[in-house]
């Protein structure tokens, strides 16, 4: 186990790079636009007992959100030998298939779609 004051820079993600860390068995990282939605999709996640997902667990002083901790390791360029095999291929698509088959029950709330269409910012490409 970690210590749980001690910030760990974790590797892969593109976004977030460089800003997000475990702290003990959870993970910290900034929030986005779209956090709210992500959080509830992660809740119904929990809810319907997918464990391919991580837990959100709240919002840290930081203004953080944390999320439980899934021990593995993410992969990245150059790929290693081992995540281009047919057995992690086989892996990710089992993953995959049950992700598809736990959230096909979930549902957006009407009112976060429009408050996300409300503060979106669109920009003209002529």
């Amino acid at each position: 186990m970690t210590d749980p004051l001690h910030e760990i820079p974790l590797e892969g993600g593109i976004a977030n790079r460089g800003r997000v860390v475990r702290v003990g068995e959870t993970v910290r990282r900034p929030l986005r636009p779209t956090s709210s939605a992500t959080h509830a999709l992660l809740q119904y996640l929990g809810r319907v007992g997918f464990d391919g997902a991580p837990k959100f667990l709240g919002i840290d002083a930081q203004g953080r959100e944390v999320l439980s901790y899934i021990p593995g390791a993410a992969v990245t360029p150059p790929y290693p030998a081992w995540s281009l095999t047919n057995a992690a291929l086989l892996s990710v698509a089992l993953l995959l298939k049950r992700y598809h088959e736990a959230v096909v029950g979930f549902r957006l709330l009407r009112s976060y779609l429009a408050a996300v269409r409300a503060r979106a910012v669109f920009r003209r490409l002529d």
